[in-house]
């Protein structure tokens, strides 16, 4: 396959290093006259394991060539790779000026010829980039319609500098973002010999999924060194730490607590962040990160409560009242707090928990919820049918199905669902995820 790629910095120059190597023809294009100057010659214009030997062996095969031409990198090609920059512009938010340029001369230029690849996005963009701006770009720039004239993907790269090859040929997940239904096909013939599980999602879901990987890479290592910085303030070797860490698969390096939903509660998370952040204070300890996790925790609730009290519901419906299903333990649970605010609110609760008996709680389980919801008992109800004269309800653990979920919508009642109950359309009018 004919492939030209814009953008020859470090992306583009390992992407087209290995399609070479699985056979494809490759044109480099960039505005750099160096660059392409050595690309010209099977040079390779950065530093990475491995990619120069697969650069001189396409160029050697005939099939790795460059220029500096928009036209001449998209004659006869079938697909065309944008790898071009997006840096941080003076305020911080992303900068798409490169991207679009290229998207304009691509555009011009196809509006003369009579090729039509298909457009990857390989370039970082925010959620609604592509379709927001570098579509309608093409569109108005080429005179052709999107989706029906010519296709546009985004597919995010997650190569590593070091590693890169590696990461290109062994993909822990290879993720394209359409904006018509089989507009990845081409794109995922190149991939079909590699050993990766597919993602075949919207524009923005994976425009998203890339942010998601780097904010989460940024979050694990500001993490480690906070914990590390207080294992340290006592003396505490925190290699050994983070290896008793990581070698807890199930929990700790694992899917676990990843999923959005509801925040945090119970008796152990909120009073050991405590904890660590007094121990530091008198350390004299300085960790943002783990400072502001309550802060967070606390935003969840409240935003919440405020989107409940949009609808203006009189009396709302609560399926899970305890930190987590199948428990009793209310100590620190979002869902006493939640119910709190709207008690304070006026509104009329009806909950269901049949885990929770008011006549068997104990110690400070019985004194905080006490406290928090003075008469409980006369807010729990004994079955999911007492919900329904209820306006909305709020599923907080997964102990209904979807039928459930279905009758209380097709009886009139709204359902905000903190617990993803599986089987339930998204798109089923009255029916809300907490972030979906």
């Amino acid at each position: 396959m004919k492939i030209s790629i814009f953008g020859m910095g470090y992306v583009g120059v390992v992407s087209g290093a290995c399609l070479l190597q699985d056979g494809h023809e490759i044109v480099g294009v960039d505005k750099i006259a160096a660059k392409v100057a050595d690309l010209s010659q099977g040079r390779c214009p950065i530093q990475e394991p491995g990619v120069a030997r697969l650069l001189e062996e396409g160029h050697k095969a005939g099939r790795l060539k460059a220029t500096t031409e928009t036209s001449e990198g998209l004659r006869q090609s079938e697909m065309v790779w944008i790898c071009v920059g997006t840096p941080s512009g003076p305020d911080g938010g992303i900068d798409l000026l490169s991207v679009e340029a290229v998207i304009k001369e691509i555009g011009q230029t196809l509006h003369n010829s009579d090729d039509r690849p298909l457009i990857v996005l390989r370039s970082t963009c925010l959620p609604g980039s592509t379709a927001n701006r570098i579509i309608p770009l093409l569109g108005k720039e080429s005179g052709l319609t999107v989706g029906k004239d010519i296709h546009v993907v985004f597919h995010p790269e997650f190569l590593r500098e070091g590693t890169a090859v590696k990461d290109f040929y062994e993909p822990a997940k290879i993720v394209i973002g359409e904006a018509h239904a089989g507009a990845g096909d081409v794109l995922l013939s190149v991939y079909e010999k590699y050993d990766a599980p597919r993602f075949r999602l919207g524009l923005g879901e994976a425009e998203m999924v890339k942010y998601c990987d780097n904010l989460f890479h940024a979050l694990k290592i500001t993490f480690a060194n906070e914990v590390a910085a207080v294992a340290k303030s006592v003396d505490v070797d925190a290699r050994r730490v983070a290896e008793v860490f990581c070698a807890d698969t199930k929990l700790n390096i694992s899917a676990r607590y990843l999923r959005p939903g509801s925040a945090f509660g119970g008796s152990c998370l909120p009073k050991d962040v405590r904890a660590i952040l007094r121990f530091a204070s008198l350390k004299s300890l300085q960790l943002p990160m783990l400072r502001n996790v309550l802060a967070s925790n606390d935003a969840q609730i409240n935003n919440l409560v405020t989107h409940i009290l949009t609808y203006r519901p009189h009396t709302v419906g609560m399926v899970g009242l305890a930190f987590k299903a199948n428990t009793d333990d209310m100590r620190e649970s979002p869902y006493v707090k939640v119910a709190k605010a709207l008690i304070g609110e006026g509104i009329k609760l009806r909950i269901y928990d049949p885990a929770v008996h008011p006549d068997r709680l104990v110690g400070s389980n019985k004194e905080q919820v006490q406290k928090a919801l003075r008469h409980l008992e006369d807010l729990l109800v004994s079955s999911l049918e007492d919900l329904s004269a209820t306006e909305l309800i709020i599923v907080n653990h997964p102990t209904v199905d979807a039928d459930c979920i279905y009758g209380w919508l097709n009886g009139g009642i709204r359902v905000l669902d903190l617990a993803d109950i599986e089987g339930v359309d998204r798109h089923t009018e009255a029916y809300e995820g907490i972030y979906w």
